[in-house]
């Protein structure tokens, strides 16, 4: 009989980085995906609240300096701590974040129909796979209004 091998611990286990180059080595591994997350947050807190918290920061410059070292520090860290710890759906965000944006555009792509270079939206016509003329489907609805009548 076959040996069976399931690799998908393996798989999902987190890339860590513990050696930089041959002579350098971090004394604690560092996770891929918490640090990316990181890194991102601080780029967009930094195109979103910059020049508000400058502004805040020339206004009031000691409590000011609290506000940025909250908005560039404490924030990502929340964001980061949030992400290991919220799991929708038994995904972690990043994949919860990913499934929605695919749910979107797949949805977004089904309402258009190209047909002849034209575009039908879907639900009203549909293009025949055997003929060159467009279908007509009823929608749920009107099938429902039919019957209860």
């Amino acid at each position: 009989m076959a040996e069976v091998y399931n690799y998908q611990k393996a798989l999902k286990q987190d890339i860590v980085i513990r050696k930089i180059s041959e002579d350098m080595t971090l004394p604690v591994g560092i996770s891929v995906k918490p640090a990316v997350i990181f890194f991102s947050s601080v780029a967009v807190i930094y195109l979103i609240l910059h020049v508000p918290l400058q502004a805040f920061y020339h206004a009031n410059s000691d409590l000011g300096k609290l506000v940025y070292v909250g908005a560039y520090i404490a924030t990502p860290i929340g964001i980061v701590s949030l992400s290991n710890k919220v799991k929708p759906d038994g995904l972690g965000l990043v994949q919860y974040a990913i499934s929605i944006a695919t749910f979107g555009i797949k949805r977004i792509l089904n309402r258009t129909v190209y047909y002849h270079d034209r575009v039908l939206p879907t639900g009203y016509f549909e293009a025949s796979h055997m003929a060159d003329t467009p279908v007509i489907i009823e929608s749920n609805q009107e099938i429902r209004k039919a019957e209860n009548n």
